[in-house]
């Protein structure tokens, strides 16, 4: 049995083996021209990390999770030497659709006799076993023996669409601090975007993730990086703001984790800003992996 935490984002689908691409996907009759990331599953092709789906509130009402779940246990297969085998898979929740959607999403999983090919080869697979887990909450688990000193800890998760806030004290959640705020990165890439449109000016989600990182190639870069870096400066400020509201003080230990910390991350040191550790995008997915047992 192969065990595999997947963090199934709306900006990005990540595992525990560190399997990372955006969660999208093209669909055709035929198969594309190039075999990378080409997935093949109940008579259809599809082209995996093309453009981002919209949002599902609920993700057990339509296939796509399910579909863009299958190249992370393709890749944990490949990397196992198998082509054959029983899956027990770590996914997660938000902390605000954790109790009302936890069963669903585990039932959404479980799975007999599934075949598809992923990249050229076949692959045949049970999930067996499916335990769901609140984001956030599960980044922590990997990282609690280097954070041992802090007594208490606020967990800042900024994903795609929500960024997840929780607070542990002495490692034992403190359940009444639970939030979900929809503030999460795809809204800053929206911004810039929009911005960016008022002077003919289209960048795709990749193209901003690079003007962000300081990388834009393009006749207008210093355009670009001017508008980046006030948008991203507002945004920042914004949601700072909203965790205070939220009776959260930042000058306490505070972890970031996720994709948008990552990216964000040069902006999470700061005198206003008491940020002890900024985990990496795949912390969720390691943390499923963990809590698996």
């Amino acid at each position: 049995m192969i065990k595999l935490g997947v963090d199934n984002g709306n900006y990005n689908t990540k595992s525990s083996e560190e399997m990372l691409y955006t969660s999208g996907y093209a669909v055709s009759d035929k198969e594309f021209i190039t075999p990378e990331m080409q997935l093949f599953y109940e008579g259809k092709y599809y082209a995996i990390g093309e453009r981002r789906l919209r949002f599902q509130q609920d993700k057990t009402k339509e296939p796509d999770t399910f579909l863009l779940t299958l190249p992370t246990i393709a890749d944990a297969m490949k990397k196992a030497g198998v082509t054959n085998t029983e899956i027990a898979l770590g996914v997660g929740l938000p902390i605000d659709s954790y109790g009302t959607q936890k069963e669903a999403f585990r039932r959404y999983f479980l799975r007999n006799n599934i075949s598809f090919m992923f990249e050229g080869t076949s692959y045949r697979c049970h999930i067996t076993e499916c335990k769901v887990f609140a984001q956030g909450h599960a980044a922590l688990c990997r990282y609690y023996p280097r954070l041992s000193e802090y007594r208490g800890i606020t967990l800042v998760d900024i994903g795609g669409y929500t960024v997840d806030v929780l607070t542990v004290h002495n490692f034992k959640l403190d359940r009444s601090s639970c939030a979900s705020l929809r503030m999460g990165t795809i809204t800053l890439y929206s911004r810039i975007q929009d911005a960016l449109q008022k002077s003919d000016i289209l960048l795709s989600d990749e193209l901003i993730t690079d003007a962000i990182r300081g990388e834009i190639q393009h006749t207008d870069s210093k355009q670009i990086a001017a508008v980046v870096d006030q948008t991203v400066v507002a945004y920042c400020k914004e949601l700072f703001n909203a965790l205070r509201e939220r009776g959260l003080d930042l000058k306490l230990p505070t972890v970031f984790a996720g994709g948008g910390a990552e990216l964000l991350e040069s902006r999470l040191y700061d005198d206003n800003l008491n940020t002890v550790a900024v985990l990496n995008r795949f912390a969720n997915a390691d943390g499923y992996k963990l809590l698996l047992g």
